[in-house]
């Protein structure tokens, strides 16, 4: 008889336990540690599960600054950090496509004369059913969303005013949603220009940066085909302006870069988001660990990582101090 496949990540392994109830980690980071959260639409789901782990050290983060998807789950754990780890369980268990672009956003894939494959509204709809919280102001931790000027393609912080439009513009992808004007600027997806905003972090004051990324996609074989030549293109582009924001951080405070899974799904794609947290989960902990098994005095700048992690140039090997579970 088949068994439907269920995956849950095991207790915490015996060596972790015997670090302690909970993982000693804030002794090595300098304040303010700051949680930086990628973008990365369905694989942000992996944030939940590196959440969860960290949920298990002594760690909180003084603020958080996210792009995309991380702004979406940086902005429920902000709102309310006790709570909203259980909350992200709930929303991304139940978060597809639809709750995002809508229904019907596949039948405007033939009309190129729209500015986008979907409006805003359903994704605003969603952001609102789940925030309690309007503006910044009532968030109980300093958070930033992070997007793009379309006139500059610089990145935009914004930590101020209305959360709704901020968390519209972080997330525009262009050509799925459109952009969002925001003081006299009209900003989409952060991701064209810090998808991961550890830079952002550093101008912002961090101490210290627990870098949450959201996993990799293998962007599939070399082909001429268009679909193919533009998936690649944008893995090109992400890996580099990541690799840039990962140097320019470590070369000035220490950055923690958590494991990730590779060779999850389309963005786009919900169906394997559980999994996806989980694997994050478990690698994480693991991860965590040994780090505090290492490294026994605060850290100092350079990028803390597991030495085969995934988009690790020559310049970041420069700065990489290894951490091996």
């Amino acid at each position: 008889m088949a068994v439907p496949e269920l995956y849950a990540p095991p207790s915490r392994p015996q060596q972790v336990r015997d670090q302690g109830m909970v993982l000693p980690l804030s002794s090595l980071l300098p304040d303010p540690v700051f949680y930086v959260m990628s973008g990365g639409g369905s694989h942000g789901a992996v944030q939940w599960g590196l959440l969860q782990a960290l949920s298990e050290t002594d760690l909180t983060p003084d603020a958080i600054v996210g792009t995309s998807a991380g702004a979406l789950s940086g902005v429920v754990y902000a709102e309310d950090p006790l709570s909203g780890l259980n909350r992200l369980a709930y929303i991304w268990g139940q978060l597809d496509a639809g709750h995002v672009l809508g229904e019907n956003w596949l039948g405007r894939l033939g009309n190129a004369r729209t500015i986008a494959l979907a409006d805003n509204r359903t994704e605003a709809a969603t952001l609102e059913s789940l925030l309690t919280a309007r503006t910044f102001a009532d968030l109980a931790l300093p958070f930033s969303a992070v997007a793009t000027d379309v006139a500059t393609g610089s990145p935009v912080v914004i930590d101020s005013g209305w959360l709704v439009p901020a968390l519209l513009a972080s997330s525009a992808i262009p050509g799925a949603l459109p952009p969002v004007r925001i003081d006299d600027r009209w900003l989409f997806d952060g991701l064209a220009s810090a998808n991961l905003p550890a830079v952002p972090a550093v101008r912002r004051g961090a101490g210290s940066v627990v870098v949450l990324d959201t996993g990799g996609r293998d962007p599939g074989p070399v082909s001429p085909a268009a679909r193919r030549v533009i998936t690649r293109l944008s893995a090109i582009l992400t890996s580099a302006q990541r690799a840039d924001q990962l140097r320019d951080a470590a070369d000035q405070v220490p950055v923690v870069l958590l494991p990730t899974p590779g060779g999850l799904a389309g963005t786009l794609d919900f169906r394997h988001t559980m999994q996806s947290a989980a694997t994050a989960y478990s690698d994480a902990r693991l991860f965590l660990s040994a780090l505090v098994a290492d490294y026994r005095q605060p850290l100092g700048p350079g990028l803390y990582a597991l030495p085969g992690q995934r988009g690790l140039t020559d310049e970041l090997t420069r700065l990489l101090r290894p951490v091996t579970p």
